[in-house]
């Protein structure tokens, strides 16, 4: 098999990619979405794929955002010559509003680091009492503030393949973790509005927590994280969407030659280089 024959799919997301109801697994665990996605491509095309996951615990839009315009090796090495773009974030966004999120910033500049260890467990003694007394009112990222974020993530994203990639987007998941107060009223609604806002970028939404919450009893300690069923219901479910578009749009989804991956580089560099100050530092 040639190399035009591999499918490179790049992923986008949080510690859902990488952690089951175990814990945080090695990039290739089978039982992982990302790696469940990339065998059902495989059944449905007849091609093999190839899966770089990027991801980190806890990332947001803005998170997202920075990584695909800050990160270098992302940029042009991951995503830019990707077949597919899969971006799988929005969770951490929509649970609900406690403490500020900026002290999760604060606490990990603070020295000493007993000073940094007591501020960090105060954080998590107070930040579950303030989302009961707020009775799960409120959001981590405000809506305004996440569709922006959002829809420039996935901007950049589809932007990054200059167009020629298949752009899917999964929805949120929720939880049943204490650190958030044991609730999440607000999780349709979260889902609806960023389902809404991927299609509205050109991205095929795939809803996610559908495919977990029959697995919601079986979710690791922590209350976020799936178990393995769950894994394979959400890879299946983003195969089938990955399939269906490169079915219904052959044109995506074809390597680009070597020289036009270079153009292509040398295109965003110089977009970059004429981005507003503030849209590169986005504070």
């Amino acid at each position: 098999m040639n190399d035009g024959d591999v499918l490179r799919v790049a992923v986008i997301g949080d510690s859902t990619s990488f952690t089951d109801a175990t814990g945080p697994l090695p990039p290739d665990a089978d039982v992982l979405w990302p790696n469940v996605m990339a065998r059902e491509l495989t059944a449905r095309t007849g091609r093999e794929v190839a899966v770089t996951v990027c991801a980190r615990p806890g990332v947001d839009a803005l998170d997202a955002w920075q990584t695909l315009t800050k990160d270098r090796h992302v940029m042009f090495d991951v995503v830019g010559p990707a077949d597919v773009v899969v971006v799988a974030i929005g969770s951490f966004d929509h649970a609900p509003a406690g403490l500020p999120p900026v002290l999760d910033t604060i606490v990990l500049r603070m020295r000493p680091a007993a000073l940094r260890r007591r501020f960090r467990s105060a954080i998590r003694a107070l930040h579950p009492r303030v989302v009961r007394v707020r009775g799960g009112r409120g959001l981590r990222t405000p809506a305004d503030e996440f569709a922006r974020r959002y829809g420039q993530a996935l901007d950049q994203a589809r932007g990054l393949t200059m167009g020629r990639a298949v752009c899917v987007a999964l929805g949120p998941t929720s939880h049943r973790a204490q650190h958030h107060g044991g609730t999440h009223p607000r999780r349709a609604e979260s889902e609806a509005r960023q389902l809404a806002l991927a299609r509205a970028h050109g991205f095929r939404a795939v809803p996610v927590w559908e495919h977990v919450e029959p697995y919601a009893d079986r979710l690791n300690p922590d209350g976020v994280h799936w178990p393995a069923e769950a894994h394979a219901a959400v890879g299946r479910a983003a195969a089938a969407a990955v399939a269906d578009v490169l079915a219904r749009s052959p044109e995506l989804g074809v390597q680009m030659t070597r020289a036009a991956h270079r153009r292509g580089c040398r295109v965003a560099r110089r977009f970059t280089r004429l981005m507003p100050r503030s849209d590169l530092l986005d504070l």
